[in-house]
C-alpha cells in the first residue's frame, strides 16, 4: 500500500480524481446539449409552456440557447483543458461548476417548479467542486505553481528567494 504523505488523495491511484472530473464534465455537457437542442427544436423534450410565465421568454428556444452557452460550453471547455493538462483546468472546472449550480438555483427561483433532474444536476455541480478540490489537493505543490513550503519559510519569501539580511 502506498505511504501517505499528508496530502488528501496521496495514496490513491494518480489521476483518479482528474479522470472522474473529466467524465462528470462530459456527462453534464452531453446532458446540456441534449436539453438545449431539445428545447430549441420545438421543445421536443416536453417542457411545459406555462413554466415560461415567470420568465421573459415566450418559447423554449432562448432557454435552450442559454443552456448550451451557460452549461454545455463551459463544461466541454473544462474537460478539454483537463485532458490537455492545462494549468487553467482547475479554474475552468470551478467556473463550469458555478454555472451549473447557478443554473439550477435560478430555475428554482424563477420558474418555481421542481422536478427530479434538478437535484441530480445540482449534486453534479457540487460534486464537481469537490473533485476540483480533491484534484488540486492531491497534486504536488510544484505542479500547482507553489514553490514555498514550511522548510524554507524562515529563510525565504513565498517565491523561494532568500531574504536579504
Amino acid at each position: 500500500m502506498p505511504e501517505q504523505d499528508g496530502r488528501i488523495g496521496a495514496a490513491t491511484r494518480p489521476g483518479a480524481f482528474r479522470w472522474s472530473r473529466v467524465a462528470l464534465e462530459l456527462v453534464v455537457a452531453a446532458g446540456a446539449v441534449y436539453g438545449g437542442v431539445g428545447l430549441i427544436a420545438g421543445n421536443s423534450i416536453g417542457m411545459r409552456p406555462e413554466w415560461l410565465a415567470a420568465t421573459p421568454f415566450s418559447s423554449w428556444v432562448w432557454p435552450g440557447i442559454l443552456l448550451l452557452l451557460a452549461i454545455a460550453v463551459p463544461m466541454t471547455l473544462a474537460a478539454l483543458l483537463e485532458l490537455r493538462r492545462s494549468p487553467r483546468a482547475h479554474r475552468a472546472s470551478l467556473v463550469a461548476a458555478a454555472a451549473q449550480i447557478g443554473w439550477i438555483l435560478a430555475q428554482w427561483v424563477i420558474i418555481r417548479k421542481f422536478f427530479l433532474l434538478q437535484p441530480v444536476m445540482l449534486s453534479a455541480g457540487l460534486l464537481l467542486v469537490l473533485l476540483v478540490w480533491l484534484t488540486h489537493r492531491s497534486e504536488p505543490r510544484r505542479r500547482r505553481g507553489w514553490s514555498w513550503d514550511s522548510t524554507t519559510a524562515a529563510r525565504s519569501d513565498p517565491t523561494g528567494r532568500p531574504y536579504k539580511a
